[in-house]
């Protein structure tokens, strides 16, 4: 990582609204959500602290499940989320990933090494989350830092979409999850990064 990257840089000073995970139904507390992480750290978490892994669209969370799992599986739910963060760093765009000594590859690559590093930084500067392109190739993913939210940020499961298996392989056929489930376009989703503007039928 390059001398002088590092700057404690917060790109997104506050963002608001919801975001999507897809996990078994019984995984609904984000604190044990976030230290499972550190057991098997992500992207932008190591053993030293955890993160709650997120998707800004619905369709990402159940790509992203698919990638780390190699399949979606009943049972499943999608979870959303309700997030305020007052401190994200915003790397959909190229000039942060450089501002913070990481590649567009570093993004999608199996060696975690150079964004655990970022994520260290990030986490001791006192940042409250992280967003970027998601690996999938479309939407936005987040991680965020539960031990460092302060007073006025907050993260919650606001709602429960338990995924059956008619629901997952209609999904698997293309069907957008917001058709069968109507009620996940009535809830507000954070503003959106540079990232997904590419992929407009992922908006929220």
């Amino acid at each position: 990582m390059r001398e002088g990257c590092i700057e404690g840089r917060v790109t997104r000073p506050r963002i608001s609204g919801a975001v999507f995970r897809a996990d078994h139904p019984a995984h609904t507390d984000l604190s044990r959500t976030s230290e499972a992480s550190r057991a098997e750290p992500g992207r932008f978490n190591t053993s030293r602290f955890g993160a709650v892994y997120l998707s800004r669209e619905p369709e990402t969370a159940l790509r992203e499940l698919r990638r780390n799992n190699g399949s979606v599986e009943h049972p499943c739910a999608l979870f959303v989320v309700g997030l305020c963060a007052e401190r994200t760093i915003d790397l959909t765009t190229d000039k942060e990933l450089e501002r913070w000594g990481l590649r567009r590859d570093d993004l999608t690559s199996d060696d975690l090494s150079r964004s655990q590093k970022m994520a260290e930084a990030a986490f001791d500067s006192g940042a409250e989350a992280i967003m970027w392109p998601s690996a999938t190739g479309r939407g936005v993913s987040l991680a965020v830092f539960l031990d460092r939210l302060t007073s006025g940020s907050s993260l919650d499961v606001i709602h429960t979409f338990e995924l059956t298996p008619t629901v997952l392989n209609s999904v698997e056929a293309g069907v957008p999850i917001v058709t069968i489930h109507p009620l996940l376009a009535t809830f507000a989703p954070i503003a959106q990064g540079a990232a997904d503007e590419r992929h407009p039928e992922d908006r929220g």
